[in-house]
C-alpha cells in the first residue's frame, strides 16, 4: 500500500476518536532502541506513564522508524499515526522556521544539558514557537540536546588542510555552512545511512555525536575522531503529541506527563554523555586514533560562529519569520538563565537535574490549558 494512503487511512480512524480508557497509543522514535533517547523518554517513559495512570495511557512503542520515517515524523504526530514522536527539526525547515532558527544557534553554548533545559523552556513559552507547534497539530512536550558533534572519519583528519575537500555528513543549516566555510564538502543524509556511507567511501566523516559509535555501529567503520566541537543538535522535540489526543486527555493525565517528560529529560540527557564516554573508549582500545584540531581549524570555527548568525537571519526572514533577531535574542537570555542554573550542579545526578526541570519549566505550565488553548 502506498505510505501516504496508509498514514492518511490510519490518521482519519485516530483521530476520530479522544484518548479513552486503558487505550493504546502509538510512540514513535526513529533511532534504534539502545539508543539513549529511546530506551529511557521511550520505553521506560511508556512504563512508568502506564503506572502513574493505572494504564488509562498506555504507550506502544515503536523505534527505528519501523512507523513512521524519520523525514515523516511531523507528519506523521499532525495526521495521528502516532500520538507522541520525536522529531529532528532538520527535516522539516519549511514548516518549523522558528524552531530550525534557533536550532541553527548551535555554537552559541555547547553544554548539551545547558541546551537541552534551554531549547524545552524556550519552545514551550515563546509565542512564536507555540504559535509555530499549534500551525502545525502539534503539543509540543519537551526537547532534548545531543553531546556535542565531532568528526568521525575513515581517514586523518587532524588540520584545517586535512578538512579540506572532505565529504562530510552533515545534519545541515548551520553544520553544512561550516563545512563549506572550511573547504569541506557537506553531505546530507539520515543517520541512518551514515554507516553505509564511511563503509563505502562515499563519506569521508560523520559530524556526529560520540554515541554514534556504538548505537550506529560507527566503530566498525571509523579510524580516526577529531575533538572540534562542531556544535550539538536539539532541533525539534522529544515529545511532540498529536493535538487530539493531548485535548483529549484531563489535566490530572497531562500532570503526569509534564512528571515523567521533567525526569526523563534529565535521565536521557544523563545517559546520553555516558554513552558518548563508553562509546569513545570502546573505539579507542579497538584502535580508533584521536587527534586534537590544530590552531587553524580552531581559528576557522571561531571565525565562522562570529559571521553566523547574519546567514540564520537571513534564511528565517525568507522562510517568513518576522522578528528573527528578536527571537535569537530571547533564546539567548533562555540559554543564560540555564548556563547559570546549571552552574555546580552535578551532571550524572539524575533526581537534581529532574527536580530543576520540573521546578523551572513544567510547574510553570497550567496543565488545564497548556496546549488546548
Amino acid at each position: 500500500m502506498n505510505m501516504r494512503i496508509l498514514w492518511a487511512s490510519t490518521a482519519l480512524a485516530m483521530a476520530a476518536v479522544a484518548p479513552a480508557p486503558a487505550a493504546e497509543y502509538n510512540s514513535n522514535h526513529f533511532f534504534a532502541e539502545r539508543h539513549s533517547l529511546v530506551r529511557g523518554p521511550y520505553v521506560e517513559f511508556a512504563e512508568k506513564v502506564a503506572e502513574a495512570t493505572g494504564g488509562e495511557i498506555t504507550f506502544r512503542v515503536f523505534s527505528g522508524g519501523s512507523l513512521i520515517p524519520a523525514a515523516a515524523s511531523l507528519q506523521g504526530v499532525r495526521d495521528g499515526v502516532a500520538q507522541v514522536t520525536y522529531h529532528a527539526g532538520t527535516y522539516t525547515p519549511a514548516e518549523l522556521p522558528v524552531e530550525n532558527l534557533i536550532g541553527n544557534m548551535a555554537f552559541y553554548n555547547t553544554d548539551p544539558f545547558v541546551m537541552a533545559m534551554a531549547s524545552t523552556e524556550f519552545s514551550m513559552t515563546n509565542p512564536a514557537a507555540l504559535e509555530e507547534w499549534r500551525r502545525n497539530g502539534v503539543v509540543f512536550g519537551g526537547g532534548y540536546s545531543t553531546s556535542e558533534y565531532y568528526m568521525m572519519c575513515n581517514t586523518k583528519v587532524e588540520t584545517l588542510a586535512d578538512v579540506q575537500g572532505k565529504r562530510l555528513r552533515m545534519a545541515g543549516g548551520a553544520w553544512s555552512r561550516f563545512a563549506e566555510h572550511v573547504g569541506a564538502v557537506p553531505v546530507s543524509i539520515p543517520s541512518s545511512e551514515m554507516y553505509t556511507g564511511l563503509d563505502t567511501g562515499s563519506l569521508d566523516c560523520a559530524v556526529t555525536p560520540g554515541d554514534s559509535l556504538d548505537s550506529f555501529s560507527l566503530g566498525d567503520v571509523v579510524t580516526s575522531m577529531n575533538t572540534l566541537a562542531i556544535g550539538n543538535y536539539y532541533a525539534g522535540f522529544l515529545w511532540g503529541y498529536n493535538k487530539a489526543f493531548w485535548q483529549g486527555l484531563t489535566p490530572e493525565q497531562r500532570e503526569v506527563l509534564f512528571g515523567q517528560m521533567a525526569y526523563f529529560l534529565a535521565k536521557g540527557r544523563v545517559e546520553f554523555s555516558a554513552d558518548v564516554d563508553k562509546a569513545i573508549d570502546s573505539a579507542i582500545a579497538k584502535g580508533m586514533t584521536v587527534y586534537k584540531p590544530d590552531a587553524a581549524l580552531e581559528a576557522a570555527l571561531a571565525e565562522f560562529v562570529a559571521s553566523d548568525e547574519a546567514a540564520l537571519i537571513a534564511a528565517a526572514k525568507e522562510r517568513g519569520v518576522e522578528n528573527p533577531e528578536e527571537i535569537l535574542a530571547e533564546f539567548k537570555k533562555v540559554v543564560d538563565r540555564w548556563d547559570a542554573l546549571l552552574e555546580g550542579v552535578d551532571r550524572t545526578d539524575v533526581e537534581a537535574l529532574a527536580a530543576l526541570a520540573q521546578k523551572e519549566i513544567y510547574d510553570k505550565l497550567d496543565a488545564s490549558t497548556y496546549g488546548v488553548k
